[in-house]
Order: C-alpha cells, then sequence, then structure tokens
C-alpha cells in the first residue's frame, strides 16, 4: 500500500490543506510540539479506526471546534485505489466510510490499511509489563486473521462478566458455567496466540541476522495452559484444574486469576531477561526489531507492503543501525519519518521534505 494524499480538517493544531506525498520517504522536519507526529497519528487512524496515543475521540479536535475530518487516499500494489473517511464529533461519535460506504463496525478494517508505527512509545513494549506484550501479539494477529479477533473479543467478553460475576460473589453451577465459558474462549485464544508469537519470533531472528546486530534474542510466549501437559492432559482440564484450585483465592480477590489475560510474551539475550537485565540500549534495538517483525509479518499475511511511520526513530539509535535501517527499508516501502532536525537519508532519489511551524506543513 502507499498512500497518495491526506486531507484533515480541525484534527489536533494541522492546518487543513491536502498533502500530497511523496511514494518513496516523506520527512517531516520541526521543533518539538509543532505537530509532527499529529501527521502520523492521522495517517494511522485507519488501521483501527482509532488513534494510537488516546482512547478519547474527542481530543483528537482542535480546542473549541465542534468537529474534526480525516481523509487518506491509498493505492494498493495491484493498482487498485481507495478512500478512507472519518468524521468525529465532539461528543466522541464517528463515523468511518471506505470508498463513501459506512464502515458498520470498526473490525471491518481488519487488514485493509496495511501500516507499521515506530515510535518513543515503543520501549514499553521490552519494558513495559505483560500487557504491553500481549496487546502487540493480538493487534499484530488480529490484523491479518478476522477470527483471531473474534475470539479475542469472545474471551475479554467471558472474562468481564466472569469477574462481575465474582464480585457478585457467585458460587456452585452459576460459577461452573462461567469457568466452561472461559475455558473454552481461553484455550482457543492461547493456541491463536501462540502461533503468532512463533510467527512473529522468526521474523525478530531474521532481521537480527539483517541488521548484523550481535544480540541474539530469544523470543517465546509464556503461558501456563500453552502445554504440552503430562498424561496425556487436554488444555481444557488443564485449565479446569487451575480454575478449581484457585477458586477460593478468586472469591477472595473477586478477580479471575487464571487465564491467557496473565500471560506474557518472554523477551530473552543469552538466557537473561531482557526486560530485568538488558540495557537501554539493548531494548530500544528489540523494540525496533519487534516493530519490523511486525512489518514484515503483516506483509507475509497480507500480500501487501506496509506504510512505515517513524516518529523521531533514528535519534535514539547509533549511526551504524540507523544507515543498515534506512539502507533495509529504502525504496522497498513508503516511508513517513519525523525528525527534530533535518536529517540524511540514504538513497533519497525519491525524498520528500515538509516543515512543521504550528500545524502548518510547508513542502521545502
Amino acid at each position: 500500500m502507499r498512500i497518495q494524499r491526506l486531507s484533515s480538517t480541525h484534527f489536533r493544531n494541522l492546518v487543513h490543506a491536502p498533502l500530497p506525498v511523496s511514494p518513496g520517504v516523506n520527512l517531516f522536519v520541526g521543533d518539538n510540539g509543532h505537530g509532527k507526529t499529529n501527521v502520523l497519528e492521522a495517517l494511522q487512524f485507519f488501521k483501527f479506526g482509532r488513534s494510537f496515543r488516546t482512547a478519547r475521540d474527542s481530543e483528537l479536535i482542535r480546542f473549541k471546534e465542534p468537529f474534526c475530518r480525516l481523509e487518506v487516499a491509498v493505492e494498493y500494489s495491484n493498482a487498485d485505489t481507495e478512500t478512507f473517511a472519518a468524521s468525529i464529533q465532539r461528543d466522541g461519535s464517528k463515523t468511518i466510510k471506505v470508498n463513501e460506504q459506512d464502515v458498520p463496525k470498526l473490525s471491518v478494517l481488519v487488514g485493509q490499511y496495511p501500516c507499521v508505527l515506530f515510535g518513543p512509545q515503543d520501549l514499553s513494549l521490552v519494558s513495559g509489563g505483560p500487557a504491553e506484550r500481549r496487546r502487540f501479539a493480538d493487534m499484530t494477529g488480529s490484523m491479518t486473521n478476522r477470527t483471531y479477533l473474534d475470539e479475542l473479543r469472545a474471551y475479554r467478553r467471558v472474562l468481564t462478566q466472569r469477574n462481575a460475576g465474582l464480585k457478585r460473589g457467585i458460587t456452585g453451577k452459576a460459577q461452573d458455567v462461567w469457568d466452561e465459558e472461559l475455558v473454552h474462549a481461553g484455550c482457543k485464544l492461547v493456541e491463536r496466540r501462540r502461533g503468532v508469537v512463533e510467527d512473529v519470533a522468526h521474523h525478530v531472528e531474521a532481521h537480527v541476522r539483517t541488521l548484523g546486530t550481535e544480540y541474539p534474542v530469544e523470543m517465546s510466549y509464556e503461558s501456563d495452559l500453552a502445554g504440552p501437559f503430562p498424561n496425556g492432559v487436554s488444555a481444557e482440564e488443564h485449565f479446569t484444574v487451575k480454575l478449581a484450585a484457585s477458586r477460593e483465592e478468586e472469591l477472595r480477590r473477586r478477580t479471575t486469576l487464571v487465564g491467557p489475560h496473565r500471560d506474557d510474551v518472554r523477551l530473552m539475550l543469552r538466557s537473561r531477561d531482557l526486560r530485568r537485565f538488558g540495557s537501554q540500549g539493548q531494548k530500544r534495538l528489540l523494540a525496533v526489531l519487534l516493530r519490523l517483525a511486525e512489518m514484515s509479518y503483516l506483509e507475509a499475511k497480507l500480500g501487501e507492503p506496509c506504510v512505515l511511520l517513524l516518529d523521531d526513530l533514528f535519534s535514539e539509535l547509533d549511526d551504524a543501525v540507523s544507515a543498515k535501517l534506512q539502507s533495509m527499508l529504502d525504496g522497498k516501502r513508503q516511508l513517513f519519518v519525523t525528525s527534530p532536525v533535518m536529517m540524511k537519508w540514504l538513497g533519497d532519489e525519491s525524498k520528500q521534505v515538509y516543515r512543521v511551524v504550528a500545524g502548518t506543513i510547508t513542502a521545502l
């Protein structure tokens, strides 16, 4: 996929003007706080139909304005074109359209808008808690498989209902019913998530070799429910036994203590937990490797090149890694890069540079 044009009205601080872009590298330069990341936020919006920076759609609207609009025109590798449009009202309501047709639910967007965002927040993929890594695996899997998204939602729905029951002190047959549904939905999610993590791990290994880093990273799905289990016990049986063993403690704490919502994605470097023992440089590089793996995983599954959004990425990497990364990405995909200062891009024949000042974007 390549983006042809971005238009916005009252989106954050961006000044309304259609923005034609280069099919290659697009470099947005400007001081912090002037709107560079807002451009990437607008471009990324249609991946899931929401912002990567806030859960409140109303925060996307410029101060004192009643609404905002976005429109992005794209072209795919087979020369087909589509136009994605969104209108958001101050009360948070929104309408999303693809080629002038209303999108009835956000899941319709799955796989239609392949893009990957790299940013400073990605360090939390390595340094943050397990929820960050579960979310990474779930969002990556959901982008290529609507069944994954349906199974994830099914598990979350049962988990919410079971937790509500625990808060009310449910016991006996009522709790047995919720346990059965949780086991059924949870085992499906564990198997689906494990497959995605294993696939992404192979892509991480490939990018480690391509970048020639000295870090032999190991990535694996960590779950008490992933098996294999002794004596021919099934995942469902094992999950049921674990729930029964924790029943008293769950009733005391009023929450579900066993299930895939407690799992993690383990990241190891030379058999040591990177989250605990890795340096900041190692963590930052691994975060980049995870996003690169997401990119190549999506491209392999969707058969479409991703658009890459790089938010102040190169100021966080050393010169050698930056040069290798630019060489690897250049010419193969469309890139949108932000930087507080003018930067040299290797192989920049199709580079377009923009200056961003107080939301106004000027092509240089």
